[in-house]
Parts: C-alpha cells; sequence; structure tokens
C-alpha cells in the first residue's frame, strides 16, 4: 500500500469516491427534474399549489382577466406595451359611457413603445385613456417586453419576452411582483414623457404654457414639467394658474378634463 493506512482508513477518505459520485447522479437528476418542469409549465397545464403564478393559454383568458383587473384597480397601474399590439377590447367612445373609463383616483402610468404609436388603434386608446381623466404617458424606442401590474399585487407579462402574447404569465407572489415592479420603474426613467397634440388650444397660452400643458395632459408631476421644460417649477405653477382661469376650472384634474375635451 502506498501512504498512510490509518489515514486511508479514515471515512471521509474511503468513502470520498462513493460521495462524489452519488453527487454527481443527484446533480443529473436535478438538472432532468428542472427542464421536465419547464416543459410542463409550459405545456398550459401548469398551476402551483397556492396560485402565485399561473399560465393563461388563450386569447379568452387574458381578456377576461384583463377586464377584471380594470375593473377592479384601486391604487395603481403600471403598463409597459410593445409591438406587435393586440387590443384587447375596442375602445369605448366617450360619449357612450356615463363614467369615467380611468379612476382619478388611481395613479396609471403606461410607457408605449414607439413603434407601436404608429398603430391608430393604439393612438385611439391613448386620447381615450387621457379624455376620460388623464395618466401619465411616456415612450421609448423599445421595451424589453409586455407588462402589466396592477396594485402591486397582480402582474401579468408574456411567458417569453418578445415571444408574442401567448401564453402569458399570471404572477401573484410578491418577491416575482417586486422584481418586476423593479424593471417598470427602469423604463420607466428612461422614456421620454408624451406630448400631446394642442392645435386646437386657445390662442391666449403662448408656446411655455403649451409645452407645460402638454405634460400637464400627459400626467406629469411639476418636478418633470419644469425639466422638460427648462423652467422652474414657480412658473410651472404659475402657468398652469393661469389656464385653470382660462378654463374656468378650480383643479388641476379638471383643467386635464377641459382640455383633452376642448383643446386636443
Amino acid at each position: 500500500m502506498i501512504g498512510d493506512p490509518p489515514r486511508a482508513r479514515r471515512p471521509r477518505h474511503a468513502l470520498n469516491p462513493a460521495v462524489a459520485e452519488a453527487a454527481y447522479t443527484l446533480d443529473r437528476l436535478t438538472q432532468l427534474m428542472q427542464d421536465l418542469d419547464q416543459r410542463y409549465e409550459a405545456s398550459g397545464h401548469y398551476r402551483s399549489a397556492d396560485e402565485t403564478v399561473s399560465i393563461l393559454t388563450s386569447r379568452e383568458e387574458v381578456t377576461s382577466v384583463f377586464d377584471v383587473l380594470q375593473s377592479t384597480v384601486r391604487a395603481d397601474w403600471m403598463q409597459l406595451i410593445t409591438g406587435p399590439f393586440f387590443p384587447l377590447a375596442p375602445p369605448l367612445p366617450p360619449e357612450r359611457s356615463t363614467v369615467p373609463l380611468v379612476d382619478l383616483n388611481v395613479r396609471r402610468r403606461v410607457v408605449y413603445e414607439k413603434e407601436v404609436m404608429s398603430n391608430p388603434a393604439v393612438m385611439e386608446g391613448l386620447r381615450t385613456t387621457l379624455r376620460w381623466g388623464g395618466a401619465q404617458i411616456r415612450f421609448t424606442e423599445r421595451l424589453p417586453t409586455k407588462l402589466l401590474i396592477v396594485d402591486s399585487a397582480v402582474a401579468l407579462t408574456p411567458h417569453q419576452e418578445r415571444g408574442g402574447e401567448l401564453p402569458m404569465l399570471m404572477i401573484k407572489s410578491a418577491p416575482l411582483i417586486a422584481g418586476q415592479i423593479a424593471r417598470f420603474e427602469e423604463e420607466w426613467e428612461r422614456a421620454i414623457p408624451y406630448n400631446v397634440d394642442l392645435s386646437q388650444a386657445p390662442k391666449e397660452l403662448d408656446v411655455q404654457d403649451r409645452k407645460i400643458l402638454q405634460q400637464v395632459v400627459a400626467g406629469e408631476t411639476d418636478k418633470v414639467i419644469a425639466r422638460v421644460c427648462e423652467c422652474s417649477p414657480r412658473t410651472v405653477g404659475r402657468s398652469i394658474q393661469r389656464m385653470r382661469q382660462l378654463a374656468g376650472v378650480a383643479t388641476r384634474g379638471q383643467l386635464i378634463h377641459y382640455a383633452t375635451k376642448n383643446w386636443l
């Protein structure tokens, strides 16, 4: 024998080859299990035990969930819209509705990929959203994926990024949603505020007033407006006060509603 026999008889050394082989086998089985689990999820039959993640495999399922989220949102709506664009429901003309589409108590932020803004259906939906209560709207050259987060409690995103709308993941896991919120905030900060067409605005509004009103209608804060329009927050406040007087309204929300009805 070579080496120190008492040392070779130590269990750690004697059993090490068997342990290494068992660890290798376990690793292969783990990889196989993960691969089978991914295929099972992708098949569309997966539902977690506590329903923290579900897979929506049909357009009808996605539309139904989207409708429920629209009618039950209470605080926050965060959305990334990419191409190709698939409208889940035709826009309802404002004159056919007796209630606002957008609850003024909901903070609604939407980032559009620039490509989809050439789609007439997208622009009609955008104008309808502004007309019925306002929203913060921005656009960017390219987004990584479609995404919707409602009240930090539910998220919808495609199973594969840039892979189309189906299958769609519905996420209710707080840690997973936190990651999606971080992704949205990153894209939101990078995006550019949307400029609303104010071609029908009254002549009393000068160039700076129109720039400020564009951002007000798009739902931006005074701080963001001041940065975009290269002026002070105090100038923004004075301009908004003049425009409220011109429109004959008392609040910022009423100004947005009036401007989108009469000046767009």
